[in-house]
């Protein structure tokens, strides 16, 4: 996880319980997490996130993008690793893309 001190900004403290499993640094270690997890966890994580994604992306914009603090650095990837699971939880129903391609063989270079 990133970031020293403060994990979220003060103003998100009620999202810290999912900031020490969520907040990953890449998309490999959050599509792992999502695909190995268990539909109910997922749900868990949508909701709570859901219900506050308005006001994060709103926070998010008071800084620029290459010069967010630790804690807002933070924010981002809990709000990518929302953005990831989303379609599992709308869509798919599942943790993995039903018939889709092995999860585990998906590579994205970077």
């Amino acid at each position: 996880m990133s970031g020293g001190g403060a994990v979220l900004p003060s103003s998100f403290a009620d999202l810290e319980r999912w900031a020490g499993t969520w907040v990953l640094d890449t998309e490999r270690e959050r599509r792992d997490l999502r695909c190995q997890s268990e539909m109910a966890a997922l749900d868990a994580f949508y909701q709570a996130l859901l219900l506050r994604m308005d006001a994060i992306i709103l926070h998010l914009n008071a800084f620029p993008l290459d010069a967010l603090p630790g804690p807002e650095q933070n924010l981002l990837k809990l709000g990518q690793a929302f953005l990831e699971v989303a379609p599992a939880v709308e869509l798919f129903h599942a943790p993995e893309v039903p018939d889709g391609f092995p999860w585990q063989r998906f590579e994205v270079l970077t």
